[in-house]
């Protein structure tokens, strides 16, 4: 099955989270780092599990101490589910593509309409994996070289660059432009792999020369 890659924003989005599955704790965390707006289905035998109670006391999600029922993804922008049985997952995406509602059907790709990658995050940095649900367990040891390769210093290096987007964006020619935003990039990945400690400081002098020579040049 093929794919088509996308991250949503997630804010203030009203998500379902149909929960029961032993991966239940780990898809309400990522919803609400996400900081979606989540409704949790989940029986009240669950509850001390995941601290239902708790973070519905404090406003952090909207508990319905049930399982799923029909017309329950009325109003809804995403829908994730994990019950403890996955038999009623057809019945699920019956009413999901009924109401154009994303479904991520875990662990079952056959009723889902999306899937949840692995995800490596440093701040800003955002990489997803995914082997079209063929081998998850792959895509989570793949994500787990790529921790050790791409250290805290990439989330440096990404709000270092940020910042530098409004001096970029001034440069009137793209070809320029373009140019130095990729100088800029190849620098910085050559430093941190000489010395991840300290290449940053020393990738950030050379964008800023870089920066020097072109202003002086576009003057």
């Amino acid at each position: 099955m093929t794919y088509f890659p996308l991250m949503l924003d997630l804010r203030d989005r009203p998500v379902l989270l149909i929960a029961g599955g032993p991966e239940t704790g780990a898809k309400l965390t990522s919803l609400l780092e996400a900081q979606a707006k989540v409704t949790v289905l989940a029986e009240a035998r669950d509850a001390d599990r995941w601290n239902l109670a708790g973070l519905a006391e404090e406003g952090r999600i909207r508990w319905i101490p049930r399982g799923y029922r029909e017309g329950d993804l009325e109003g809804f922008y995403l829908v994730v589910s994990h019950p403890r049985d996955k038999a009623i997952h057809p019945q699920v995406k019956v009413e999901a593509e009924r109401r154009r509602v994303f479904l991520v059907a875990v662990d079952d790709p056959e009723n889902a309409t999306a899937i949840l990658p692995a995800v490596v995050r440093r701040g800003e940095l955002v990489l997803a994996l995914s082997t079209s649900g063929a081998a998850p367990a792959l895509a989570v040891r793949l994500k787990e070289r790529l921790q050790k390769l791409l250290g805290p210093e990439y989330k440096e290096l990404v709000a270092y660059l940020r910042t530098l987007r409004p001096t970029l964006a001034a440069i009137p020619d793209f070809e320029e432009r373009r140019r130095l935003w990729y100088r800029i990039v190849d620098l910085a990945l050559h430093q941190l792999d000489l010395d991840p400690i300290g290449g940053l400081r020393r990738a950030q002098a050379e964008a800023e020369e870089a920066l020097r020579e072109v202003c002086v040049w576009t003057r």
